[in-house]
């Protein structure tokens, strides 16, 4: 029997209490005849989990399963819920990861603020949409994100004591110099945030594509291309350090406001630009 401790965090804790739950005469689990690819039987969530994250599992699969457990998570909430969050898990350590790394102090403040996060997501979110793990996933990562920002925003803040105040960034700090690149007209504030969140933040290609409502290969060439024209530019003469701090701008990767009206089209380039 697994047990928990005083020191286990909200995700320890959730993987306690779902392994528990998928075990004995009565556990939490899934009719695999309602979803085609899987067994004809009832099988446990821990078992599903491990089903659904092998490569040989089909997306179709995959999205029938966790379509059926967000719908009976919205009907039932309770232990539909937490089961829920259970298959979700893996997804949900790799999103928060990034955070935790910086502030392992508030390992346990974030985990709670994406399962938080989580609960929203399942309640706004179609059981019938594509990719829906990635999108919960994604949702409850970016509650932990805004306490996590709010936080960094308040070490950064001066206190009474000079010894209390938070190090600046180094001068070379990745996003001072993308800051820089689109005050210089180098690159676009969006395209900065394309290669901020997939490069240096927790989100992959594929969830900002989703976002810009484009496909990944364009969401690739646009990053690639933006790549290029900074790179050119650090290697020039043009490039000098700036001695001073810029925030980021919001956008629609940021800013979790989803794609700004008429974003396609402006997505498209001319013909005559490189």
């Amino acid at each position: 029997m697994t047990k928990t401790s005083a020191v286990d965090g909200p995700f320890d804790t959730l993987e306690a209490t779902f392994r528990l739950a998928c075990q004995g005469p009565k556990p939490w689990s899934l009719d695999g005849r309602a979803v085609p690819g899987l067994p004809d039987r009832h099988i446990p969530l821990d078992e599903l989990r491990a089903v659904l994250l092998h490569p040989s599992t089909t997306y179709g699969t995959r999205g029938r399963a966790l379509s059926i457990l967000v719908a009976r998570a919205q009907e039932e909430g309770g232990a539909a819920t937490v089961g829920l969050a259970g298959v979700l898990l893996f997804g949900l350590r790799r999103a928060v990861a990034p955070l935790c790394d910086i502030r392992p102090d508030r390992a346990a403040d974030i985990e709670a603020e994406a399962l938080a996060g989580l609960i929203e997501a399942i309640a706004a979110t179609d059981p019938g949409r594509a990719r829906l793990a990635a999108r919960l996933c994604w949702l409850a990562r970016n509650r932990a994100k805004r306490l996590f920002e709010t936080e960094l925003g308040e070490l950064g803040r001066p206190g009474p004591y000079p010894d209390a105040e938070a190090p600046p960034l180094p001068v070379t700090h990745p996003d001072l110099v993308l800051a820089q690149a689109v005050t210089e007209g180098v690159i676009t504030r969006p395209d900065a945030a394309l290669i901020g969140e997939t490069r240096l933040g927790a989100r992959t290609l594929d969830e900002a594509a989703d976002a810009l409502g484009i496909a990944r290969w364009a969401a690739f060439k646009r990053r690639r291309r933006a790549e290029l024209a900074l790179a050119e530019w650090l290697g020039s003469e043009d490039y000098q350090r700036r001695w001073f701090v810029q925030s980021r701008p919001q956008t629609p990767y940021l800013g979790g406001g989803g794609r700004p009206r008429g974003g396609r089209e402006a997505d498209r380039r001319s013909k005559t630009c490189p």
